[in-house]
């Protein structure tokens, strides 16, 4: 890291991870971050004193947001719930996440306003996962009273994982299973965001635009590439893609923002809008489209990135790579400093990082400039730019999954150039599907087919002998 920023941001992450292998009191950290502080203010004229310090005060406030982010307020919920009884509470308030349906089964996030137990009420908060053990139509924002028994999620999941652990980390230490709908009783007041409902009503009318142009298939694979809904993808596709180490290609990720942000600033430059408002239409265009696609680790880390980087042009000032990708990791885990340990955040990062460090390193030293031939040049990039993201994340995957895949750079040489006709295909077809109907089948048609050959290849490579192994 060359900037300070970007030093600071690797502090910070330190301090999250010291302070999970060790416990430190809270009082200690802030006294720490106090005499720091002071130390910086009076050793400003001493660049590297001072430089050191700043460091040290990022390590500190990195411990201090992990120590806040399991303090719970005395409001919460969870303070109010007996664990080990059976007792049953009137929750009110509103759901506070797009509801998913499975087989005969709903799920949602409840967030609590009040709560009433034995005829009293009083003001609380929290949010519980609600598990409903019948289908029925819920929406984001709907505003509910639910009766039941709120219970500590169980410790371990059929994983290795802890359930209660996982869902700890969003903030979630209770849950709800509904039984009967005498349980729900609904409620007037509205508590949506109307930036949210708005994202949500949008990401339904383009899943609704792609189920209308294509077959099962190859409709859910294209939910997943261009709006991040994997729900409706067979087993059997993802286990390929996993093993093939091309899983990725259904996360939304920096390569959809990127197709997002040109497209628009295109069609504005189209119409002659100023460059200044170009810019902005364009970036409340990306902060939509991260909300629509769910606002996963990838998503909001190339938003914030692509927010950053339109943000320095407007301000006609040179973006740093390195100070978008600090700033990126730092909003993330501000808001939730836990998210270091998702395997998401890692994987994300890690490839980025490693293909913005390594692959013009390793491009100078083969001296890919000096070849003429341009096809042969952009197969050796591609080539180049998978071994460095596989270099990046194979560890990580090999520990969290047990599974190493040398097949994953010659199936991304394959899968990556179609992954990327397939998702300009998918936002020329939901673009065409809400305002030219009738040109949905151009894009339909070819978008199925290269589906199809995306899935042949992916099933073919994890039949050759040695494609991955398991330990």
């Amino acid at each position: 890291m060359k900037s300070i920023f970007g030093l600071s941001a690797v502090f910070y992450c330190l301090g999250i991870i010291l302070l999970s292998l060790v416990r430190v009191n809270f009082w200690l950290i802030v006294t720490l971050g106090l005499v720091i502080s002071a130390a910086a203010c009076l050793s400003f004229s001493n660049n590297r004193i001072f430089m050191a310090l700043i460091l040290f005060l990022a390590l500190l406030l990195g411990a201090l947001s992990l120590k806040n982010s399991f303090a719970i307020p005395k409001c919460h919920i969870s303070n109010f719930v007996a664990y080990n009884n059976k007792a049953v509470y009137a929750l009110s308030g509103f759901i506070d996440s797009q509801p998913v349906a499975g087989h005969k089964r709903a799920s949602f996030i409840f967030r609590v306003q009040e709560m009433q137990f034995d005829n009293l009420k009083w003001p609380c908060c929290g949010k519980v996962l609600v598990k409903v053990d019948f289908l029925r139509d819920f929406n984001y924002g709907q505003s509910l009273t639910l009766i039941g028994t709120p219970r500590r999620p169980p410790v371990f999941s059929p994983g290795s994982r802890s359930y209660r652990k996982y869902l700890s980390g969003q903030g979630i230490y209770l849950l709800m299973r509904i039984k009967n709908s005498l349980q729900i009783i609904p409620r007037e007041s509205k508590g949506a965001n109307k930036l949210i409902l708005f994202s949500l009503r949008l990401r339904a009318k383009l899943e609704q635009v792609i189920n209308n142009n294509l077959p099962d298939l190859p409709a859910a694979v294209l939910s997943a590439m261009v709006l991040g809904q994997k729900k409706a993808v067979p087993w059997l596709v993802t286990d390929h893609m996993v093993k093939s180490g091309s899983v990725h290609i259904l996360v939304v990720s920096g390569f959809n923002v990127g197709i997002v942000a040109f497209i628009i600033n295109l069609l504005l430059k189209v119409i002659r809008l100023p460059r200044k408002q170009r810019i902005i239409l364009t970036i409340i265009c990306l902060i939509i489209y991260c909300l629509v696609t769910g606002a996963s680790n990838p998503v909001v880390r190339a938003t914030v990135m692509g927010v950053v980087l339109l943000s320095a042009y407007l301000l006609k000032r040179e973006a740093d790579i390195y100070n978008c990708l600090a700033f990126a990791a730092l909003f993330i885990l501000m808001l939730n400093p836990r998210q270091i340990f998702d395997v998401g955040f890692q994987l994300s990062f890690s490839s980025v990082l490693a293909i913005t460090c390594l692959y013009p390193k390793v491009k100078s030293f083969l001296r890919l400039d000096n070849c003429k031939i341009r096809i042969l040049r952009f197969i050796y990039e591609g080539c180049l730019v998978s071994l460095c993201a596989w270099i990046g994340t194979v560890g990580i995957i090999a520990y969290n999954f047990r599974i190493f895949s040398p097949v994953t750079v010659l199936a991304n040489i394959l899968i990556v150039p179609l992954a990327t006709l397939i998702t300009l295909c998918g936002f020329s077809l939901v673009l065409c599907g809400l305002f030219f109907p009738f040109l949905g089948a151009v894009f339909s048609t070819t978008s199925a087919m290269l589906i199809t050959l995306l899935l042949n290849i992916t099933a073919v490579m994890v039949k050759i002998p040695g494609a991955y192994f398991y330990f």
